[in-house]
């Protein structure tokens, strides 16, 4: 039959064991969306040079963020 110190260490070792789970679960979804991150970084930068871009060029924006009196010419 199992003692109680046994069962003890059981529940201790199973308890380490779920926070080993839990660090690895975490590291594991940033690894997996650190692409994405590091792309919706890059587009927020982007955006922000293309906004200071039409900032120095004299466009005001509308209130939903696209000029309404530029002509979009590339």
């Amino acid at each position: 039959m199992i003692g109680t110190e046994e069962i003890k260490e059981m529940q201790e070792h199973i308890s380490e064991l779920e926070r080993e789970l839990a660090a690895k679960k975490k590291a594991l979804r940033e690894a997996k969306y650190a692409g994405l991150r590091a792309a919706m970084q890059a587009r927020k930068e982007a955006d922000d040079a293309v906004r200071q871009e039409l900032k120095d060029l004299g466009v005001q924006p509308t209130s939903f963020g696209i000029p309404l009196d530029f002509q979009w010419k590339l």
